[in-house]
């Protein structure tokens, strides 16, 4: 009996031990969210002929996903010099990839007529090392001071280590004038799959899990020596 109650604590104990190894899967994004009320962690961008709008982007609270009002990135984006090319900017930050495998790019965003209806609300994209991994065009408004809202929802591959992630906007009309629509982003997040991941102990989960077979230890012969004065 004594040996059945010893295993179903350790087998408890030791499933324990083994949530408690599971690494930390952090989002590899710093200020993603914007509630810094900064753009603290951030490189603001402009394309080759391009702008993020007169003294943009800064962060101001709004409404990117259906609900709920919180602090995101506002930009004002076009060309600088009107040639019918896809131009803006954006913010990059440098990440670190913790492992090689399947990663869930997440991020709201929208666009809004600010004055009269307009011919292109933009383009969002997400480009890693340069490369487009996600983008959305969300056309043209269909109405004066529409607003038009997406989200990514994306799962690719990743190698370990050191990558630049950039979040774009691009349109092909001018930043400036009465009819330039307001842009923007919020909840950007980068973070590996559980599923794949190697799962390494962390110092102190290894000493956790150790105090604990040892004062398992403990009990099982504290028991053992009892049940033997009780026979003698």
């Amino acid at each position: 009996m004594i040996r059945r109650r010893v295993s179903a604590i350790a087998g408890v104990l030791f499933s324990i031990g083994y949530l408690l190894c599971r690494p930390a899967l952090a989002d590899t994004i710093t200020n993603g969210n914007f509630e810094t009320g900064s753009l603290a962690g951030w490189t603001v961008f402009t394309t080759s002929n391009g702008s993020d709008g007169a003294g943009l982007p800064s962060v101001t609270p709004f409404t990117t996903a259906t609900s709920g009002t919180s602090d995101a990135a506002h930009f004002n984006v076009g060309e600088v010099n009107f040639d019918f090319t896809q131009q803006g900017g954006g913010l990059s930050q440098t990440i670190i990839a913790p492992v090689s495998g399947a990663y869930t790019l997440t991020e709201e965003f929208a666009s809004q007529d600010n004055v009269g209806k307009n011919v292109d609300a933009g383009t969002f994209s997400i480009l890693i090392d340069g490369v487009t991994v996600a983008s959305d065009d969300l056309g043209s408004f269909a109405m004066a001071g529409q607003l038009l809202r997406g989200s990514f929802n994306e799962t690719f591959n990743l190698t370990a280590g050191s990558h630049v992630f950039e979040t774009e906007i691009s349109r092909q009309f001018l930043s400036t004038g009465p009819n330039t629509p307001d842009e923007y982003i919020d909840n950007v997040s980068l973070t590996p799959n559980v599923k794949g991941v190697a799962l390494t102990p962390e110092p102190s989960s290894i000493a956790l899990i150790g105090t604990g077979v040892l004062g398992l230890a403990g009990v099982v012969r504290r028991r053992v020596l009892v049940s033997q004065n009780r026979r003698n």
